[in-house]
């Protein structure tokens, strides 16, 4: 990403109605596996600034990666130790290891090659019966500048995670579009707001991180958790994003 995402992540991850919304539902399912397992050896595959990893701590032992030095040193800035610089395309990690990995918002990164690839090193490194939980950017028609600032490759259908996740051995615990409740002003404003310059510079664009007004946040908050009760029980034909918890067999 631009540097300066990394700056608007850090600042907006611990307010921000997305981020709330999104770390709770990936803390549901972390809760769960920890009450059936125990304490838990976790990965945080791309971990950004460290936000996730730090609210993993309670349920057992975290580490991270990312290819951004400025994320890494925002981790550190958290607290977190066990954070390294890394590359996932070239990512060794010890087979066998984890009991539940985690990758949010990079497999559909420029600078990952191939994310079969990477999801079967991260296979490998589950321990049988381990999880990954990874969420993605959907549908491909709502490619905006808020892709090019955060360097999406492509943007994800439900059908084809699924025959990824297939493709590399997991078996699929849960599978749904997230963001649903709120797609219909999102996908408008996408479109709307999308430019007919196919040429637009990582430089001249900025994501749509942002902190709302107080009112609005929670308002869009309270209908994040909402959906989140659904998510944690059923799924949703569509949204924005896609969520996915699956398993080693």
């Amino acid at each position: 990403m631009n540097e300066r995402e990394y700056e608007l992540m850090y600042e907006a991850e611990e307010s921000h109605w997305w981020y709330l919304s999104l770390h709770e539902l990936i803390l549901h399912f972390v809760a769960a596996e920890s009450a059936r397992r125990g304490p838990l050896q976790m990965f945080d595959a791309g971990c950004g600034t460290g936000r996730l990893c730090q609210l993993m701590q309670p349920y057992g032992a975290v580490g991270g990666c990312d290819l951004s030095p400025q994320a890494i040193t925002m981790a550190g800035q958290r607290g977190l130790t066990s954070i390294n610089c890394q590359d996932l395309n070239h990512l060794q990690l010890e087979p066998n290891r984890y009991d539940l990995i985690t990758c949010i918002d990079v497999l559909y990164h420029r600078w990952i090659n191939d994310d079969v690839a990477v999801m079967a090193k991260l296979y490998s490194a589950l321990k049988p019966g381990g999880i990954l939980i990874t969420n993605l950017v959907a549908w491909p028609f709502l490619y905006s500048d808020h892709d090019v600032a955060v360097y999406t490759r492509e943007r994800y259908t439900l059908p084809l995670l699924q025959q990824r996740l297939h493709a590399v051995g997991f078996a699929i615990d849960r599978l749904t579009y997230r963001v649903g409740l709120l797609f219909p002003p999102i996908a408008a404003y996408r479109l709307l707001s999308r430019r007919p310059d196919s040429n637009v510079k990582d430089a001249d664009v900025a994501s749509d991180v942002h902190l709302p007004p107080p009112w609005l946040n929670s308002l869009l908050l309270t209908l994040m958790r909402l959906e989140n009760r659904l998510l944690m029980y059923g799924s949703l034909p569509c949204g924005t994003s896609l969520f996915a918890v699956a398993r080693r067999q």
